[in-house]
């Protein structure tokens, strides 16, 4: 369920960071609420020890995200923040640092492409571009998802 859930926050957030280059402030609302019942109930019906330490640390990395989207004056957008926060309810530490790795990587590869085509045959000035980062994040999230799916 968890990844359903997972997956419908990821792909609505990407896409709308890929047409608008920020998420509407309700998909977080939604899915996070979403997620965070979720949670309530398998913590109150399960008969295993609550995850609540695993979920906490993993939105970790969306609060240090915003914390560094602050120290960086907005060089890092509050809704890539939000996102690894709100995503934190629903994966686990080591699931969400992947699609955060994965992503900077991605988007990484992808910046350097479009700096090294400017340089090359461009004349665009791309020094203070910008790029959303939430769809090269999807990818790695969407194999994941792909992957439990499968049961690997």
């Amino acid at each position: 369920m968890r990844m359903w859930v997972f997956s419908g926050f990821m792909l609505t957030a990407a896409i709308q960071d890929f047409r608008k280059k920020e998420v509407e402030l309700w998909v977080f609302a939604l899915f996070g609420a979403a997620a965070f019942l979720m949670n309530v109930y398998v913590w109150i019906t399960a008969e295993t020890a609550p995850l609540w330490q695993e979920h906490l640390l993993s939105c970790s990395l969306g609060a240090g995200l915003l914390l560094l989207g602050k120290l960086s004056q907005g060089g890092i957008g509050a809704g890539d923040g939000l996102f690894f926060l709100t995503s934190g309810l629903m994966l686990r530490f080591w699931e969400n640092l992947t699609i955060l790795c994965a992503g900077v990587f991605l988007g990484g590869m992808y910046g350097l492409a479009v700096f090294g085509w400017n340089q090359m045959y461009g004349k665009q000035n791309v020094c203070k571009m910008t790029i959303p980062f939430l769809p090269f994040a999807a990818v790695p999230g969407i194999w994941m998802v792909v992957l439990s799916y499968k049961g690997a």
